[in-house]
């Protein structure tokens, strides 16, 4: 009883330092966002600042581009992830396949921060990308780079994402692979399938469940990041998480309360898809434990 018990032992003051500061700051900045516990010491409840929002046109603009982009990126993300390792299935067990997987898993050495600021440097106006084209006479000036850096269809948000979260699906659908007995696939040829066919047939069905909860992982994660929309989104609109940062930090003592509700909302939104993943997971894990 000890043994099975003593790892959550361990790790149970860990988990209730965490647990303290992550639900304390969750449940302090919801009680403020309702009026509750005021700076300006006039405290009553009141819904006020999530009416504002809701009624907010700039709160709406920055939802929607969140919705968006967090979309956008994740399923892109997902969609190369599968089409990189049906390549790699394809290709087979080999030396070259082993350095494809670590090159891809790469990206995922570099924080997201880091991975910002190399996107910015490449395919910013004066960036790298575009004075490599201009030297070398593709684009007439600098200026004539497309722009990707802080533009209007967040072109560089998304590149980073893609770029950041394609290795994370890819490395949750390997060991799918791995589970996958040689003997499948032998049986599959002896019948004249190739292993593409056998990959459709019978790998993909296998991934679907982890490959969505996989993406919705990478949505949630995307909707409420905040250090690659602030380095490379515009100025307007924002994404929720620079939204309610700007009002909480360069606003009026007034406006806090808004900025918390803004907060909370993207909190409770990236808890119900956590949960929704969670749930996608465990179907999975039932479905395999049956069969």
């Amino acid at each position: 009883m000890w043994q099975k018990s003593r790892p959550y032992i361990l790790i149970l003051p860990s988990l209730i330092i965490i647990g303290i500061i992550f639900f304390g700051g969750l449940i302090l900045g919801l009680l403020q966002s309702l009026g509750l516990m005021d700076i300006g010491g006039s405290s009553h409840f009141t819904i006020n600042a999530y009416r504002q929002l809701i009624l907010s046109k700039d709160f709406i603009n920055s939802l929607v581009l969140t919705l968006k982009v967090a979309m956008i990126s994740s399923v892109l993300s997902g969609v190369l992830a599968i089409i990189l390792v049906r390549i790699m299935f394809i290709l087979g067990e080999n030396k070259k396949t082993a350095v494809y997987r670590k090159a891809f898993m790469a990206p995922m050495l570099v924080p997201h921060v880091t991975a910002a600021y190399l996107i910015m440097l490449l395919f910013m106006k004066s960036g790298w990308l575009s004075s490599i084209s201009y030297s070398i006479g593709i684009t007439r000036s600098m200026d004539g780079f497309p722009s990707v850096v802080n533009d209007l269809n967040s072109l560089g948000i998304i590149l980073t994402y893609v770029w950041k979260e394609t290795p994370f699906i890819m490395l949750m659908l390997f060991p799918i692979i791995s589970r996958t007995k040689d003997s499948w696939l032998e049986i599959a040829q002896v019948f004249g399938a190739r292993r593409q066919e056998f990959f459709k047939e019978i790998m993909l069905p296998l991934m679907i469940p982890t490959w969505i909860s996989s993406v919705i992982i990478v949505f949630a994660f995307t909707f409420s990041d905040f250090e690659v929309p602030y380095l490379l989104g515009v100025t307007y609109p924002k994404f929720i998480s620079v939204y309610s940062y700007n009002m909480y930090y360069n606003g009026q003592i007034s406006d806090r309360p808004v900025a918390l509700a803004a907060n909370f909302i993207l909190a409770v939104i990236t808890a119900m898809l956590g949960i929704l993943a969670y749930k996608v997971a465990k179907g999975r894990d039932i479905k395999e434990a049956r069969w």
